[in-house]
């Protein structure tokens, strides 16, 4: 959904109702979130910070083929307002959204209009792989689609940008993300790092510029994670607070490159937000964001 906010507060969620809580805020919320000067400033500056790493991503060599007829493929999961889809629908010839919320879907749509796509070449749909088991859409729910279908598989990039940290099960989440990629398509994940991811991006940070952390081969397959329960870099309060996950409201370097391993990508690499979060909710004024990339095999 694209943009950042805090930490949730104690109450443990029982099994979907974290997915619920995130539909039901986020569609009521789409006509008034991107207005907010602070998300327009935050989504501007990660926007800069993408186009800077473009090579990075690897997916620069997209924009020849996309124009020489060969169908390129973009998925831009939790969708939101098309955010991710606004920097690199130029490398692609189709860009789907998929997001859980609604109102989100119609912003997407709309931002297809804006950016004067035709519907074929970029439209959402109302879906959700968050959940532990996808469940096919009931049949009282006519705005979901049936994500078993064809058009949903043979993607060349996936990306998903700060919604892991909403999600029930985000391992799971990538593990599906990752199976509608085709081989050697590119994943990438933006999500808020944790103290403890902060400390070790800080000490990597050398001169400046960006702070890579690679991570190629070997599958670490503990279950600790290295996930910590304490200070996150947000606080604990405001409107989407329900809407986080407890377990995860941030997100290590060594639980990204876990989650990376077990959904089978490789050529692993994460770099971390250069800018200060000036966010309503960010109290540490070290906080970043993690930026990770991974390769289908």
């Amino acid at each position: 959904m694209t943009s950042a906010h805090p930490a949730p507060s104690n109450t443990v969620n029982a099994p979907g109702t974290l997915a619920a809580a995130n539909e039901e805020f986020w569609s009521n919320s789409a006509e008034t979130i991107f207005n907010e000067p602070w998300v327009l400033d935050f989504q501007a500056k990660m926007r800069a910070f993408l186009e800077k790493n473009i090579d990075w991503l690897g997916i620069v060599n997209d924009r020849t083929s996309a124009t020489e007829g060969a169908e390129k493929k973009m998925l831009d999961y939790a969708c939101g307002d098309g955010f991710l889809t606004r920097v690199y629908h130029p490398f692609f010839t189709k860009c789907i959204g998929i997001d859980i919320a609604a109102g989100m879907v119609k912003k997407y749509n709309e931002a297809a209009i804006e950016l004067g796509l035709a519907s074929e070449k970029m439209y959402a749909v109302k879906g959700d792989f968050s959940a532990s088991v996808l469940e096919l859409p009931k049949a009282e729910d006519v705005a979901s689609t049936d994500l078993s279908r064809d058009e949903f598989f043979n993607f060349d990039f996936v990306g998903v940008a700060l919604a892991l940290h909403h999600m029930e099960d985000p391992e799971t989440a990538i593990v599906k993300m990752v199976e509608r990629l085709k081989s050697g398509g590119v994943f990438l994940a933006i999500d808020l790092l944790n103290s403890e991811g902060v400390s070790e991006s800080k000490d990597e940070e050398g001169n400046g510029g960006n702070h890579h952390h690679h991570h190629q081969g070997g599958h670490s397959h503990g279950h600790g994670h290295g996930h910590s329960h304490g200070t996150t870099a947000t606080g604990r309060s405001g409107p989407a607070g329900h809407t986080i996950s407890h377990d995860h409201p941030a997100f290590s370097i060594e639980l990204v490159k876990d989650m990376f391993d077990r959904a089978g990508l490789t050529d692993v690499d994460i770099i971390y937000s250069d800018w200060k979060l000036e966010l309503p909710f960010v109290t540490d004024p070290g906080a970043k964001l993690l930026v990770a990339r991974g390769r289908k095999q």
